[in-house]
């Protein structure tokens, strides 16, 4: 089990259920029944945003490098750059 909050009444890990969307509003007090002790508790949640920046040479003149994607249809013959994320369709593969 997840241990998203510790109840705070027995100390279990509570995963917090998260079904239909419900719980997932900052600034709006949720609440939960504990799967142990059976005790209703409330919570809060707040979303954190992390962002990781990597460098991207094809925006900035190199050649993209482009690998097959794992497409669930091979027959389109996609192609995805690995830095910038670009798809395409081989170059062999399209049409004049």
């Amino acid at each position: 089990m997840s241990n998203d909050v510790i109840c705070p009444y027995c100390g279990a890990d509570v995963e917090i259920n998260h079904d239909d969307g419900y719980g997932l509003e900052e600034d709006l007090i949720f609440s939960q029944e504990c799967d142990w002790c059976a005790k209703e508790f409330v919570y809060t949640i707040c979303i954190e945003i992390h962002y990781d920046a990597k460098r991207s040479d094809c925006l900035n003149g190199s050649p993209h490098k482009y690998k097959p994607t794992a497409d669930r249809f091979p027959e389109t013959h996609r192609i995805r750059c690995s830095d910038c994320g670009k798809e395409t369709i081989q170059p062999e593969f399209l049409r004049p």
